[in-house]
């Protein structure tokens, strides 16, 4: 369910937080971008499969570039990746990272935020990320982060508070929607905000896939230390999937909008997640048979939303897994013609009006050279109110479908107490925590 279930008290815990921000915010902060040839030196939070590619896009963004930590949970995972990274040719002479430089444990940010770092990349599992970006933000780095930003609205407002105090120390903030660094998209953004399209009247936007891995049992883990292993499956940690994938679609509707929707409504629920087979040998491991399903995770199988923007125009949004095929795009429709979100602009009797012709870059890519030069040129972007906004909007899909309920965004940003991630002092090796399936009438807190 998205109530507490044995959740922490998030409330105490946030106001403590922000007030350490607030506190911080005036002090002197000496400037930590390299300017001209120096070197940035980097590290990395989340060794897994998304952490491994954007460290090698952020080498290949600059050669300046070096690393010099490594940091998961998972210390032999931050090894292996130190060890590959250090046969690449590409590389050579670029990755500086002596094995007192990986960090592990559920701590590692904290130890990562004491090294001597320009440049942070976060890949972790979302449901942690607000407070490790505070604390990152608060020692003065800058950030790359992936998407999302935070699973529950908690989180979202302490990401917020820490992209304000960004902000303030003149650090940069780049997240991984990398649509929205597209040369092809820019153009198309600028020519739909021109008005080249007309008024907006409405939209749809999808990530539909065919399903997610599963990782079984490994010997030695804690309950804790496997829910982290499997953290798509759980919500307080991935957020479910309208959170960890759909937010790409969703941040393209908010970005031609400029800005969240106004109100939320959806429906969705839970057909075909069943990993069954593993999850009885997973808690057979643990000792826990009667209570099986709770390993077979708690996310759903599709959401579908329906966001109304403040011009009155209603998005729908079609996110989940299920067998069969696939689809991971947006349209937007406007009064005068109507547009793919990608590269082209047609009449609406499917007429070509406009079509982006120039370089191609990859986005997943330029993010991190757009990234370095903000920071070398003394002007770090910081994208983190956007994608908090747009991490909100997926929140509030799920929220409005597992709840039934219709709500405003003001409601949702200032009384919401939706509060799923732990307590830090659950942040540790031992029992996990799982959070009921919803059930379509849950609460709305």
């Amino acid at each position: 369910m998205e109530t507490k279930m044995n959740a922490p008290q998030i409330p105490g815990r946030d106001a403590a937080i922000l007030a350490g921000a607030a506190t911080l915010a005036g002090a002197a902060v000496a400037p930590v971008h390299a300017a001209g040839s120096d070197e940035i030196r980097i590290g990395l939070l989340g060794c897994g499969g998304r952490g491994s590619g954007a460290i090698r896009q952020c080498l290949n963004a600059d050669p300046g570039i070096v690393v010099v930590a490594l940091a998961d949970l998972f210390p032999d995972k931050a090894r292996k990746l130190r060890d590959a990274l250090m046969k690449d040719p590409k590389y050579a002479g670029r990755i500086r990272v002596p094995d007192d430089a990986i960090l592990g444990g559920f701590d590692c940010h904290e130890k990562l935020v004491k090294t001597n770092t320009h440049l942070l990349l976060m890949a972790t599992a979302p449901g942690f990320r607000p407070w490790q970006m505070m604390a990152a933000i608060q020692a003065g780095k800058h950030v790359f982060t992936e998407k999302p930003v935070a699973t529950d609205v908690a989180g979202v407002r302490v990401f917020m508070e820490a992209s304000k105090l960004a902000e303030q120390k003149g650090l940069a903030i780049v997240c991984g929607t990398q649509r929205r660094h597209e040369f092809s998209r820019v153009e198309l953004m600028k020519r739909i905000h021109g008005g080249a399209i007309g008024d907006l009247i409405g939209g749809q936007c999808y990530w539909y896939g065919g399903g997610i891995w599963y990782r079984g049992m490994k010997e030695g883990l804690t309950e804790m230390e496997w829910q982290c292993e499997n953290w798509y499956h759980f919500t307080w940690l991935s957020g479910d999937q309208i959170c960890e994938q759909h937010i790409h679609n969703i941040d393209v509707m908010n970005w031609c909008f400029d800005g969240p929707p106004k109100k939320f409504t959806a429906v969705g629920g839970r057909a075909c997640r069943d990993y069954s087979t593993e999850a009885k040998k997973v808690a057979a491991a643990f000792k826990n048979d009667a209570q099986w399903p709770k390993y077979n995770g708690d996310i759903w199988d599709h959401v579908f939303a329906e966001f109304e923007y403040a011009n009155g125009a209603r998005c729908l949004s079609f996110s989940g897994h299920s067998p069969g095929t696939g689809r991971s795009n947006e349209k937007i429709v406007g009064t005068k013609a109507v547009s793919d979100c990608a590269n082209r602009i047609m009449g609406h009797k499917g007429e070509k009006i406009w079509e982006y012709s120039g370089p191609s870059v990859n986005g997943m890519d330029q993010e991190h050279v757009d990234l370095i030069k903000s920071i070398r040129a003394g002007k770090p972007l910081n994208e983190g109110m956007r994608i908090a906004e747009s991490t909100l909007t997926a929140i509030g899909g799920r929220l409005a479908a597992t709840t039934g309920r219709t709500f405003t965004w003001d409601w949702l940003l200032k009384a919401s107490k939706n509060a799923l991630v732990p307590d830090r002092s659950m942040w540790k090796p031992g029992p996990g925590l799982f959070h009921p399936i919803s059930t379509g009438c849950d609460p709305l807190v």
